[in-house]
């Protein structure tokens, strides 16, 4: 979860929280919420992919007649433009941090892996003898 804030022209600041998926499907990358001025949140906004690249939808809902409109949404192309852009900084953010995290795990576990090499191993045989804990 990354948490990126810039601030607007207008002193509006906006902050992206984004919960990537561990295994995308379809064109969803991850959600995001966005949070502006911290008095107001926007959830379940969408980071898809698409042929142009990444872009940030907004939730949206199907009315009556089967289509999906927005929920909410920007009003001017400079707000949607700076909206888009916060999340997607913060989805690139999270993305290099869960990089790193899963990198720094395999390289433990190629680690542990080593050391249980060059340790002894015991005969996984049965044995007709059972051994007594030294006193």
């Amino acid at each position: 979860m990354s948490k990126p804030k810039e601030a607007l022209p207008q002193g509006i600041r906006l902050e992206a929280r984004v919960y990537p998926i561990s295994e995308p499907t379809n064109n969803t990358l991850a959600y995001a919420t966005v949070s502006i001025n911290d008095i107001f949140a926007v959830k379940g906004i969408r980071i898809m992919n698409s042929e142009k690249g990444k872009f940030a939808a907004m939730p949206s809902m199907k009315d009556k007649s089967g289509e999906y409109r927005e929920v909410c949404h920007p009003i001017t192309s400079d707000f949607r433009k700076k909206l888009n852009s916060v999340v997607l900084s913060a989805y690139d953010v999270a993305m290099e941090k869960s990089g790193q995290d899963k990198a720094s795990v395999l390289d433990g576990i190629k680690e542990s892996a080593k050391v249980d090499k060059s340790s002894p191993t015991h005969s996984r045989g049965k044995s007709s003898k059972k051994s007594e804990p030294e006193l």
